[in-house]
This record gives C-alpha cells, sequence and structure tokens, in this order.
C-alpha cells in the first residue's frame, strides 16, 4: 500500500509526536482545542482540504463520487463520517467528487435543490454564492441534478471511478449504482475500490483531532461525576443515564457517541443492555458504559461500580482479573503492535483465571469520528491511532458482570490513557465512589 497521500498531512501528523510523546500526561495537561467554526463544530475549510488533497493522491487519476451517506436520531441529523472528514459539511443529501487529473477544477461540491417551503419548517439553507464557497472551501458547488453529467464528463476525461467508501452488507452503494450508470452511457470504465486507504487515513489523527477526543473524554468523565451520587441502593438507572447526559449537553456535546450502556445486577451481564429502567440493589455491580460526542469526534468509557460501595470477595476476583487483562494488553501498546495479538494477551488472563467462557466480545476498537471507527485491524499500529482496550467478564448465573474501558492512544513511547480522569483499581474506584455519592 503507498502513503504517498499522507504527506500532505504530515506536518500535522507529524505534531501528535511532540504533544504525546510521553505516557501519563495529566489532564491539566490536555492540548489545546482547534479552532471550531459554528454552527456545527466544523474545523477551518483548510483542513477537509488538505485531506481531499491527500485521497487524491492516492488515487492517482480517475473520479471518486463519495455520498453523504448520514442519518437522523434524536438529536437530529448526523453526517456520514466518510463525507464529514472530507468536507466538514454537515448538510444532508450533499455529495462530493474528486477528480485529481484535471488541469484546475479537481474537487466539487454537490447539495440538493432548496426548496423553501420545507425550509419554513426545517430552517433556511443558504443560496450557492460566495459566501457558500467560502464556508466550505469549495470554488465548485452545483446541485445534486448535475452529478450525473458531471461524472460522465470527469470520466471520459480519465476513464477510472473509485469507490472510495468501503461498502457495507445493508445495500448496494450509491456510487456503485451511480457507476453502473456512468458504464451504460461511457464503455471503457473501469471500476476500482481503494481498499482500506481512507480508513487508514481516519485512523491516524492529527492532533487537533487528538485534541477534540480529549474534550470528548473530558466531557464524558465530567457525566460520571454528576451520575455519581444516583449510584445507590434503590437508585434507577434511569436516573445515572440522566444526569451524564444533562451534563454532555450542558458542555457542550450535541449528543451521546452511542447509545448509553446502565445496567445493574443481572442488566450488568447484558453488554448492551438498552433501557436503564431498573432498580438499583444493595450488592450488586452497575455496569456503565457511556460517552459523549464533541465536534463529531466520539469517547467511548465503561466503568463497573459496586451499588452498595463496596465489592464482595467474589466481586472483587472477578474485577481485579478484568484489570489485570487490561493492564497486559496496555503493556503491549506500541507502534507496530497488532491488535490480534493484544486480544490474545487479554484473553489469556482472563482464561487462566478460569472465566474464559465469559468473556464473549473482542478487546477492542478503534475510536475517532465513529465510536467503532475506521481502521485497518489486520495491519499493524502506528503513532497517532486511539484504541479502547475494554476486557468483560460476564456470568449470568450470578448476576454479575464486570467491564473496564478505556480510550487508549497510541504514541511513539507506547500507549496512553485519554481516559485518565477515572479510576480503575478497585480500591480506588470505591474511594472515589464514596467522595462522589449522595450523602
Amino acid at each position: 500500500m503507498s502513503y504517498r497521500g499522507f504527506r500532505a498531512l504530515s506536518a500535522v501528523l507529524a505534531s501528535v509526536f511532540t504533544l504525546f510523546a510521553e505516557p501519563g500526561r495529566a489532564a491539566d495537561a490536555d492540548p489545546a482545542l482547534p479552532a471550531l467554526v459554528e454552527p456545527g463544530q466544523t474545523e477551518a475549510p483548510a483542513v477537509y482540504a488538505a485531506r481531499r488533497a491527500a485521497l487524491m493522491k492516492e488515487m492517482g487519476e480517475g473520479v471518486a463520487v463519495i455520498y453523504a451517506q448520514g442519518s437522523e436520531d434524536g438529536d437530529g441529523y448526523r453526517q456520514g463520517s466518510d463525507f464529514y472528514y472530507l468536507t466538514g459539511v454537515q448538510e444532508e443529501g450533499a455529495v462530493l467528487v474528486l477528480a485529481p487529473k484535471e488541469r484546475t477544477y479537481r474537487e466539487f461540491l454537490l447539495l440538493p435543490a432548496r426548496d423553501v417551503e420545507a425550509e419554513r419548517w426545517t430552517g433556511a439553507r443558504e443560496s450557492i454564492g460566495g459566501a457558500l464557497r467560502a464556508r466550505y472551501g469549495f470554488e465548485k458547488i452545483y446541485r445534486t441534478n448535475r452529478l450525473l453529467d458531471l461524472t460522465l464528463g470527469l470520466a471520459g476525461r480519465s476513464p477510472v471511478l473509485w469507490q472510495v467508501s468501503r461498502p457495507s452488507a445493508d445495500a448496494k452503494p450509491l456510487d456503485i449504482e451511480l457507476y453502473g450508470q456512468v458504464g451504460g452511457r461511457l464503455p471503457g470504465v473501469s471500476v476500482r475500490s481503494m481498499g482500506w486507504t481512507l480508513d487508514r487515513m481516519r485512523s491516524r489523527h492529527s492532533a487537533a483531532e487528538i485534541a477534540l477526543m480529549q474534550k470528548a473524554v473530558r466531557i464524558s468523565e465530567a457525566g460520571f461525576v454528576a451520575a455519581a451520587p444516583e449510584i445507590r441502593p434503590e437508585g434507577f438507572e434511569g436516573a445515572v443515564e440522566a444526569e451524564a447526559e444533562r451534563v454532555w449537553k450542558s458542555a457542550g456535546a450535541r449528543r451521546p457517541a452511542y447509545a448509553s450502556i446502565v445496567g445493574s445486577g443481572p442488566n450488568s451481564t447484558i453488554l448492551h443492555y438498552p433501557r436503564s429502567e431498573r432498580t438499583m440493589h444493595a450488592g450488586e455491580l452497575l455496569v456503565i458504559d457511556m460517552a459523549a460526542e464533541y465536534a463529531h469526534y466520539a469517547a467511548d468509557i465503561t466503568r463497573t461500580f459496586p451499588v452498595s460501595g463496596h465489592f464482595s470477595a467474589e466481586q472483587r476476583a472477578v474485577y481485579d482479573t478484568v484489570l489485570k487483562a487490561q493492564q497486559t494488553a496496555m503493556a503491549l501498546v506500541k507502534p507496530g503492535a497488532y491488535v490480534e495479538d493484544l486480544d490474545r494477551a487479554a484473553r489469556k488472563v482472563i482464561e487462566d483465571a478460569g472465566y474464559g467462557d465469559y468473556f464473549i466480545h473482542g478487546l477492542g476498537h478503534f475510536v475517532g469520528l465513529d465510536v467503532h471507527d475506521a481502521g485497518a485491524y489486520h495491519e499493524p499500529l502506528q503513532a497517532g491511532m486511539v484504541i479502547t482496550l475494554e476486557p468483560g467478564i460476564y456470568i449470568p448465573e450470578r448476576n454479575l458482570g464486570v467491564r473496564i474501558e478505556d480510550d487508549v492512544l497510541v504514541t511513539p513511547a507506547g500507549g496512553r490513557y485519554l481516559t485518565d480522569g477515572l479510576p480503575r483499581d478497585a480500591e480506588a474506584v470505591e474511594a472515589w465512589l464514596a467522595a462522589h455519592r449522595r450523602q
């Protein structure tokens, strides 16, 4: 795989190494946030332009069409992460066209036609003009009804059509549908895949991206602190979730990074328990897996708390095993390490303790624009990547589940916890809980 496309970002990526060369930085040493453009919490247009330039270097020729495949949730429309990474544009239905062989204009942003009546309900959209071009950093902005003609013209001069985003199994990709129409009108064009190119780009974060992720972590940790008084016998799972999410929104997070998981007792053994509707009882454990998204970047944190304030002997044994598994994997984090080797090392700790059948998921995943972010899991880790380490043991017959999850930055010196504002050690967890619980 060629890495020519990363040269346009080399200065930015190099700053990751100087900012995060030493493991164990304190919260007061968090990096400064980049300037964000409101509304939307986007970076300057030049940031996205550099990413597009890097991708076009990898393409070399041909045409790529990338669709804004976002989704609607309770907090509004969330832009698809590939499209957002390359444009910073939040508009639904937008399309990006890249053509690196063109002499003058190599990138085009296409937006849906305006609907004045609909905008009375959803808000006014700006007309295409100088102000919009300056805001988005595109010299050429068209309406989406020109997409097919534009692609035909560009492909006629450079007859390769690139699939940039890796397809899912859910539906036929929109770019492939379009390329079929182009091929039916323009014999001789070929369709090629960019493979893992964009995933690699997205997984190796700039210093600014890491600062945004660190901010998402700090907001998430503040939510845990706010929720701590609700962790008590006869407390309500939903109150824990509500207190955390209230703090996130007030701190500038637009939405949770994923659906919060707050499960006590038997629910602590359900990996993606969705309801947060049970009353907690003395002697149980509470698994809290929840985090905020800030400026489109995710955090991902899990902690396990004893509802009564102290772990029982059995709970402590399981908890210490999970923590040892995480620490074992953490010691292996460095550039050149493989995720599967970290998983194997953590799994061996749990198997050796006799709980192998109760660790039923993988050790972790990449984090970035998505909580389960793009990344080439089959390739070695590089500095600037962020992964989770989240071993767990779930024993349904004992109503006992434990998971510890942290976000870890890969630095040239090894791994560094971004989530260093919450305790992990069992005694520290008990002390933290005692300090923050309702008196």
